[in-house]
C-alpha cells in the first residue's frame, strides 16, 4: 500500500477541484459544494463517510482519491434531511462506485448514524473528535501518532457523555483519550447551547458549591428566580442534565456572566462576541486545575471562573476579563499537551474542532507549543467545524478496515 511521505512545512491535502452545485441549498451562508481531493495514503477500501447531524457533509472515497460534499444543513430539517438522502442513495447507486464499508458517527439518535445503519453494509463507527483530529492529519499527510486537542460544542463519546474539551493521543485507526475539561451539567439538554445562562449556572456551582446563587447573585438577577429554582432541581435530580465537558459550552457560559451574550441565535454567537471583546497583548492568567482520575487528566476551569466572578464585582472591564480568559484556557491546554506529548513520546499536535475558529485562542495557543519545539499543525484549507467530520470518518474508517484486513 502506497504511502505518502509527511511534508513538514505546508499540508499535502490536494484539492483537484472544487464545484457549486446550483441544486443544492445553503446552510447559515455556507454553499453546498462538491471537492474532489487527492489523499496523503491510498486504502484497500472504498468508504462512504455520513457526517454528523447538523453542519452534515458525505464524503466518499477510493484508493487516493475522496469527493466531499455540503454542508447539507441540519438533518432534522425535513428538508434538508430529503437532500441528505438523496445524496447518499444517488452514490449507492452509481455504477462506477460502490462503498465497502459506510463510515458513521457514534451518536446512536443522528440521523446520518441511523441512515447508514440501514443500508445493509458494513458500518464503523468513529468517534466524532477523533475524525475532527484525522482530518486534520489528513490535510498535512500525517500518517502516524498524535497529540491531538479538539475542542469544540459537543460530539457523542465512548462513555456516553457529551464531550467537547479533549486532548488525544490518536492515529488514524484508533485514538486514547489523554485529558478532557471537568464535567458538568447540561441543565435543560440541548436548551444549554442556545441559553448561555445554564453553562453559567452550571460551572458557577461547580466552582462555588451550594453557595452559588449567593455568591453570583448580581450576575444571575437578570434570570428569574423561579427558572434558577427549576434549574436547580433538574441539577440536583440529574433531570435532561446530561455531563459533557464541551469547552465551547465554557466560552458560552464567561459570554453569560461578562454579560455580552445571553442566546447563541446563530452558530457560536456567545464566543464570536468573546473573541471579540478581548484586549490585544499578553494577559495575565487565571488560575486552574489539573488533576489525574482514572487514568486520564482532568482539566478544572472551577479557579478561573471563581476568579472571573471577583473581578466582575471588583469592576474589571469586560475586555480584560475576556483577555485573561483566552490566555487562561490557551496555558490550560497547552500544558495538558505537552504532559501527553511527553508520557507518548510524541512530538506534533493537532489542532481541531470548532472552537479554534478563534484565531486568539489558536495563536495562542500554537505559539506556546511551539515555545517548546512542537510542530503544530492546524487546518488551513477545511472548515473548522464539522464540515470535515465525513472526511475524517473515511480515512479513519479505511485505517480500521486495512489493519483488519492485514491481521486476517
Amino acid at each position: 500500500m502506497a504511502k505518502a511521505g509527511v511534508n513538514t512545512e505546508s499540508p499535502s491535502l490536494s484539492f483537484e477541484h472544487s464545484v457549486q452545485s446550483d441544486s443544492a441549498t445553503s446552510d447559515r451562508n455556507r454553499t453546498f459544494r462538491i471537492r474532489h481531493l487527492r489523499l496523503f495514503r491510498a486504502s484497500r477500501v472504498r468508504v462512504l463517510g455520513v457526517g454528523g447531524e447538523l453542519k452534515s457533509t458525505v464524503c466518499s472515497t477510493r484508493g487516493r482519491r475522496a469527493v466531499l460534499m455540503g454542508p447539507v444543513g441540519d438533518l432534522k430539517v425535513p428538508s434538508v434531511y430529503r437532500h441528505f438522502t438523496r445524496i447518499v442513495s444517488s452514490i449507492m447507486k452509481n455504477d462506477n462506485y460502490r462503498p465497502d464499508v459506510i463510515a458513521h458517527d457514534l451518536h446512536p439518535q443522528y440521523l446520518s448514524t441511523i441512515l447508514a445503519k440501514s443500508i445493509g453494509l458494513p458500518c464503523v463507527g468513529v468517534q466524532h473528535h477523533h475524525a475532527h483530529a484525522v482530518s486534520v492529519m489528513a490535510e498535512w499527510g500525517i500518517d502516524r501518532r498524535v497529540v491531538a486537542i479538539c475542542c469544540d460544542g459537543v460530539g457523542y463519546g465512548t462513555d456516553g457523555a457529551a464531550w467537547g474539551g479533549e486532548v488525544l493521543s490518536c492515529d488514524t485507526a484508533s485514538f486514547e483519550r489523554r485529558a478532557h475539561l471537568e464535567y458538568f451539567p447540561l441543565v435543560g439538554g440541548n436548551l444549554a447551547a442556545v441559553e448561555t445562562w445554564r453553562p453559567a449556572a452550571a460551572l458557577a456551582c461547580q466552582a462555588f458549591g451550594n453557595n452559588w446563587r449567593v455568591d453570583c447573585a448580581p450576575i444571575f438577577a437578570r434570570i428569574p428566580q423561579l427558572t434558577l429554582e427549576l434549574f436547580e432541581q433538574m441539577r440536583t435530580r440529574a433531570l435532561n442534565a446530561p455531563v459533557t465537558s464541551s469547552m465551547g459550552r465554557l466560552f458560552d457560559a464567561v459570554a453569560f456572566l461578562l454579560g455580552i451574550c445571553d442566546r447563541n441565535t446563530g452558530l457560536a454567537d456567545a464566543a464570536s462576541a468573546l473573541e471579540a471583546i478581548a484586549v490585544d497583548g499578553r494577559a495575565e492568567p487565571y488560575p486552574y486545575e489539573t488533576r489525574f482520575e482514572r487514568g486520564a487528566m482532568i482539566m478544572s476551569p472551577a479557579p478561573m471562573i471563581r476568579g472571573i466572578v471577583r473581578d466582575i464585582a471588583a469592576g474589571h472591564s469586560a475586555a480584560e476579563i475576556s483577555a485573561r480568559f483566552h490566555e487562561t484556557v490557551a496555558r490550560m491546554l497547552s500544558a495538558t499537551a505537552l504532559m501527553s506529548c511527553d508520557a507518548c513520546g510524541l512530538t506534533t499536535v493537532v489542532l481541531a474542532g470548532g472552537c479554534f475558529a478563534n484565531r486568539k485562542l489558536r495563536s495562542r495557543l500554537t505559539q506556546r507549543l511551539e515555545d517548546r519545539h512542537l510542530r503544530v499543525c492546524a487546518s488551513r484549507q477545511l472548515l473548522w467545524g464539522d464540515e470535515t467530520l465525513a472526511l475524517g470518518q473515511c480515512i479513519a474508517g479505511a485505517a480500521v478496515s486495512d489493519r483488519v484486513q492485514q491481521c486476517a
